[in-house]
């Protein structure tokens, strides 16, 4: 079954190249316009039908590629039909318009519809998905769960916006700065995507499945950190457009710290309990993910603060620029360890050369962008995470030469961790575990 998943993901990668190239940095883009004028209807109305239209057609401009490279390559033309089932990708992102909700900050709305499609999508993967024999079906199944709710999202527009005559619109002039973006989405997709499609070249199918199984999990918890940052994208424009800079900074600093308090720990856990957390979602089968995953699982404390300080820093300032030097730098030596590494350490090299280069990211972000970064990175804050971190370390370490089988090892250590963490930051007064413990007190006395 490794094999089978190593295919709907080389196919899947591809299919995200030309969703890139469809999309063409629209989404990012789309959420910075919408976010400065969401407040007057007209310009909102026509600002969103007019990004619309022009990803719709740049999408049919894929669906060509999709053809075409469907009865062209050798290794695709194998299995057709599951190369098509997956370029649905691209219709329903098109129709999707999900930055319409970031930007105007719906996400009450956003968070709904992501969990029941998302919940749903999960009970149908036990249900349908039993055996080798059963691909096409977890392929469909992992399309609704990625863009199946965009669906919602489309006829949900129409309590937004107004009917905008086609003569007052002007697709076109949103083209140049969205290339822009596009740059930048290109450079990140390099390393993203291209560990796959180079392993399934370079190796086998079954690599690409066992580095799928570990990346899973780690870009499971990255989707979770980078929910964040569609809060504070469309909040941090509308600072700057404002003028409110010192609240622009002073939210910049804390968003950091906070990052940082979530990614860290859950990096160093997901290190200890990869055994068990592989061994319990793919099986023993997919043994050769546990070391994959460990190599793999400190991009999550990388991307996370880079995400932070590139896309929802740097951006809204109008600094993309050095975000895309960064980012190019990250994609040149991912793609270089790549062809040294992946021939003779297959999905190991892979994941090494990913952890390298979302590190040359941050560092590079960091250096060329600290002007423009109103962040400090070592303060007593910050130092507690870590200790707090060391603390858990330390737990998990002796979970794991306890003789438990693994589901006992998940659900121990996972929940204990947490509680152990939380607890320590408690008694330190840290202003994330306070926040969190009023939170707690209010939902509880509501309900009393």
């Amino acid at each position: 079954f490794a094999e089978g998943i190593g295919r709907v993901q080389f196919f899947l990668s591809i299919i995200d190249y030309i969703a890139l190239c469809t999309a063409l940095g629209i989404p990012l883009y789309a959420v910075r316009e919408i976010a400065r004028v969401r407040d007057d209807t007209v310009l909102r109305s026509k600002t969103t039908t007019e990004i619309l239209l022009l990803h719709a057609l740049l999408t049919l401009a894929g669906y060509g590629v999709v053809l075409l490279l469907a009865f062209t390559i050798a290794k695709i033309e194998v299995d057709v039909p599951l190369f098509l089932l997956l370029s649905a990708t691209l219709f329903f992102n098109a129709i999707g318009v999900a930055w319409f909700y970031q930007a105007i900050e719906d996400f009450k709305y956003i968070t709904i519809r992501t969990l029941i499609v998302r919940v749903v999508s999960l009970v149908a993967l036990f249900v349908f998905v039993k055996n080798r024999n059963d691909l096409f079906y977890y392929a469909a199944i992992l399309v609704i769960a990625n863009v199946g709710s965009n669906v919602f999202n489309f006829f949900r527009l129409r309590k937004y916006i107004l009917f905008i005559p086609w003569k007052e619109l002007n697709l076109w002039k949103h083209l140049k700065p969205a290339l822009r973006i596009f740059i930048l989405n290109l450079m990140i997709s390099i390393y993203v995507n291209l560990d796959s499609i180079m392993l399934g070249f370079l190796k086998d199918e079954q690599a690409v499945g066992f580095y799928t199984a570990a990346t899973r999990v780690t870009k499971a918890v990255i989707g979770i950190v980078s929910s964040l940052g569609m809060v504070l994208l469309p909040r941090f424009s509308n600072m700057i457009s404002n003028r409110q800079l010192k609240d622009f900074r002073a939210l910049a600093d804390k968003a950091v710290s906070f990052i940082i308090c979530l990614c860290l720990p859950m990096a160093t856990g997901i290190v200890f309990m990869s055994t068990p957390i592989i061994h319990l979602f793919c099986g023993p089968d997919f043994d050769p993910s546990i070391f994959t995953l460990q190599l793999i699982a400190p991009t999550i404390l990388f991307i996370g603060i880079s995400g932070i300080l590139g896309m929802q820093i740097l951006y809204p300032q109008g600094k993309e620029k050095l975000v895309i030097i960064a980012t190019g730098t990250g994609a040149v030596i991912n793609f270089t360890l790549n062809y040294l590494l992946i021939p003779q350490y297959f999905q190991y090299g892979a994941a090494f050369s990913t952890s390298i280069a979302e590190l040359s990211v941050l560092v590079t972000i960091i250096l060329i962008g600290k002007r423009f970064l109103p962040i400090r990175f070592i303060s007593r804050q910050n130092l507690q995470y870590v200790l707090g971190t060391l603390l858990i370390t330390f737990f998990l370490f002796l979970i794991n030469h306890v003789r438990l089988n693994d589901y006992l090892k998940v659900l121990i250590g996972i929940p204990a961790s947490i509680i152990l963490y939380s607890l320590y930051l408690y008694s330190r007064k840290d202003i994330f575990a306070l926040q969190i413990k009023n939170i707690l007190v209010s939902k509880l006395k509501l309900h009393i």
